[in-house]
């Protein structure tokens, strides 16, 4: 009797292995997604569709999605519509590769006024950091340092510097840890002891380094963070609160 009970309870973990095999197999991908357009959807937000299917509903600006975690997808090349929320109309309308057993962020970038609103995907390594440290790492999708010439340029359109230090450190004659970082790039991570940084980040062309951004942030063995730079919601300059993304732990 007691190996009969055996060979039953080892048909349920199979069971329950080929089950979460079919939900999380090989063929899937996993994304999380940013509204980052400041006048995009208003106060009810953007709503998410991927492939006609409506995934994600009313997401404001600055907003997550989901919150922590990340959406599961069938990998591939999909059909990714941001719209007005409870509407049809399309602000952004791509299709974007999502490669198998990956995660990423997709963000909505620009604004809708200039006609600069589209889809900015970027893949994320969640692997865990060495032994007591952390990792961090910025995407800058602050659109007002796009308003005029090429964005991929800092000479026309403002790139960050970004120093992490220790707390009240004179940053006058240091060289950045992210330098030069542009619109829409997101950076190398960052690989760190834990401890507690202030994270600095100036227009890189600005040699006085006037600090757009001074945030203090206390990181524990293990975690990764990713900051996210945004515009105000007037989208009249860079907001200085990036947004902070908790990837791990």
């Amino acid at each position: 009797m007691l190996g009969g009970l055996k060979n039953a309870s080892l048909i349920l973990a199979l069971v329950a292995l080929s089950t979460f095999a079919t939900h999380c197999g090989t063929d899937h991908t996993k994304v999380r997604v940013i509204n980052a357009s400041p006048d995009a959807g208003g106060a009810p937000g953007v709503d998410v569709a991927v492939d006609g299917k409506t995934v994600i509903t009313g997401l404001t600006f600055g907003g997550l999605s989901p919150a922590s975690g990340y959406l599961t997808l069938t990998a591939g090349n999909r059909n990714v519509e941001f719209r007005d929320a409870a509407t049809t109309t399309d602000l952004i309308n791509a299709n974007v590769a999502f490669a198998a057993q990956t995660g990423y962020t997709l963000l909505a970038v620009g604004k809708v006024s200039d006609s600069t609103m589209a889809a900015l995907l970027k893949t994320d390594d969640n692997s865990a950091p060495s032994s007591n440290n952390i990792r961090l790492r910025v995407i800058h999708a602050a659109p007002d340092s796009a308003n005029a010439g090429d964005p991929s340029k800092c000479d026309t359109a403002p790139c960050v510097d970004v120093y992490i230090v220790p707390p009240g450190t004179d940053i006058t004659d240091l060289t950045p840890a992210i330098a030069s970082l542009s619109y829409k790039q997101a950076s190398n991570y960052q690989n760190l002891a834990a401890g507690t940084y202030e994270v600095i980040m100036t227009d890189s062309t600005n040699p006085v380094k006037t600090r757009l951004i001074d945030q203090t942030y206390t990181l524990t063995a293990g975690q990764i963070r990713t900051l996210v730079t945004l515009d105000t919601a007037d989208g009249a300059a860079m907001s200085g609160t990036p947004l902070v993304l908790s990837d791990l732990n």
